[in-house]
């Protein structure tokens, strides 16, 4: 049985329309955590969900299905309150043990995503972790291996220039809008959302030159909030603006930095949608509806009027577009899979330095390797053993010769005795537990018994023992002490 597995599907074998179908909005990822870790399916669990990948990270229990993924997409049904996708066999992808710890680093790495190099992924990883923390389904193991994930993400940003020039899906978005509009400085910019992805956008749209931006949110006062942070991002402000910092202003606001053209910003909720759009020449569109929020019945007959195209990119899942509106006649409309073209020129991009990326993962699991294998049962055991032997040897050649010669044979067999009785319990415990515990039972106490006895300085070669105790340790290997 497998200690890790990780199991899902992304963008990489599945389309937008069956990642969306698997997604699972952050409200309902901790019921469904939990259900799997108490029924007794799997001793921790962590489910990534994303534009672009749902994945799995589960330790499983004794007795669990062989193939769990049907199993896991229909709670993925019950959780969203619908019938569970058909899917296709060959659009799961299925690793286990190092292959699982070797994808989960290049995920954090942004080695799996669309656009290698995007700078969101290790924040939804935290996001992630932080959802499965919460729920309390995480244990020993995945608690490591995502620490040791995070710091692997870190490494690759620091050491190499994999993000330089790197853009992620919302700057991928606009990219793809500066194709259709050579100029931005004229445009009028709506935003259907105020989260992450939304900011990241108008942000880059603000390094393009968009002249004005219309934020339109659910929730009107963060619209507001978000059109303040543009104001504010994009130089320094006036004694007036200075003066409205402490309350939300949701008329249009001017910014931008000293000689660059000025850029107005507009807050509305989602009923003045019709009109915000009516206006708008681009739409990019990030919420975490799970429905369509522009509909083709709401905004068909303002947009038949139309004399001069319209733009939409929609970048959430599932879709906040109704996919009728790329059918009407000034109406040009854009997904995710649409970015495909712009991964492959951004891979391309900075193809030199996946090289360098990837040998950092590579190491990272090697090292990962390394120490979960310190942390099984029988090499903690051999360790154990060796050091009450290094600790009793000294203490002999330290006080022995305090005693007659005749009675040296009899201190042997005392301190011998009395190491194994020491060595007893702690190792009946490991014993039991590598034949009836969990992983994450037996992981955390091999590793708070090589902490105990501080067996690592062992491992590392750190003690000074004599041969003696190498043989004794072959001689008794397999023996209870």
């Amino acid at each position: 049985m497998p200690e890790l597995i990780a199991i899902g599907t992304s963008h990489h074998v599945a389309p937008v329309a069956v990642r969306e179908a698997l997604a699972v909005a952050p409200e309902q990822v901790p019921a469904l955590l939990r259900g799997l870790h108490t029924d007794g399916t799997y001793g921790e669990a962590l489910l990534l969900s994303t534009c672009n990948r749902t994945e799995f990270y589960l330790v499983p229990q004794p007795g669990g299905p062989e193939d769990p993924w049907p199993d896991l997409v229909a709670r993925i049904g019950r959780a969203r309150g619908v019938a569970p996708p058909a899917l296709d066999p060959a659009a799961v992808e299925r690793r286990a043990d190092t292959d699982a710890v070797r994808h989960l680093f290049r995920v954090a790495a942004s080695l799996e995503s669309q656009i290698v190099g995007e700078s969101e992924i290790l924040g939804q990883v935290k996001d992630a972790y932080r959802l499965a923390v919460e729920a309390r389904t995480t244990g020993f193991l995945l608690n490591r291996l995502l620490h040791w994930a995070f710091r692997v993400g870190k490494r690759v940003r620091t050491e190499t220039a994999l993000e330089q020039g790197s853009s992620g899906v919302p700057q991928a978005a606009v990219e793809l809008a500066s194709h259709i509009f050579a100029h931005l400085e004229a445009k009028t910019v709506l935003l259907v959302g105020a989260g992450q992805t939304a900011e990241a956008a108008a942000r880059s749209l603000l390094a393009r030159g968009a002249g004005r931006l219309i934020v339109a949110n659910r929730t009107l006062y963060r619209a507001q909030q978000l059109a303040i942070d543009l104001t504010e991002a994009g130089g320094p402000r006036g004694e007036d603006d200075a003066a409205e910092e402490e309350t939300p202003r949701p008329a249009p606001q001017s910014q931008g930095a000293p000689g660059a053209a000025r850029v107005a910003t507009e807050a509305v909720d989602l009923d003045a949608l019709p009109e915000a759009v009516a206006q708008a020449d681009l739409v990019i569109t990030s919420t975490g509806a799970t429905e369509p929020v522009l509909t083709h019945g709401a905004l068909a007959p303002a947009l038949a009027r139309r004399t001069r195209p319209l733009m939409i990119v929609d970048i959430a899942v599932p879709r906040d577009a109704d996919p009728a509106l790329g059918r009407l006649e000034s109406v040009y409309l854009y997904d995710l899979d649409d970015l495909d073209r712009l991964v492959e020129r951004n891979v391309a991009r900075r193809r030199r330095e996946i090289p360098k990326a990837e040998a950092i993962v590579d190491d990272e699991v090697r090292q990962f390797h390394r120490w979960l294998a310190s942390r099984q049962v029988a090499p903690t055991i051999h360790l154990l053993k060796r050091r009450l032997r290094s600790i009793r040897r000294r203490q002999i050649d330290q006080y022995g010769s305090r005693f007659a010669d005749a009675d040296r044979e009899e201190l042997e067999a005392f301190s011998e005795a009395m190491a194994k009785r020491v060595l007893h319990h702690p190792i009946a415990l490991l014993k039991h537990l590598a034949t009836d515990g969990t992983t994450s039972q037996r992981l955390a106490t091999v590793d708070l018994v090589r902490r105990l006895f501080d067996l690592d300085t062992l491992e590392d070669g750190e003690d000074t023992d004599d041969a003696t105790t190498e043989a004794a340790d072959e001689d008794d290997a397999g023996n209870e002490p």
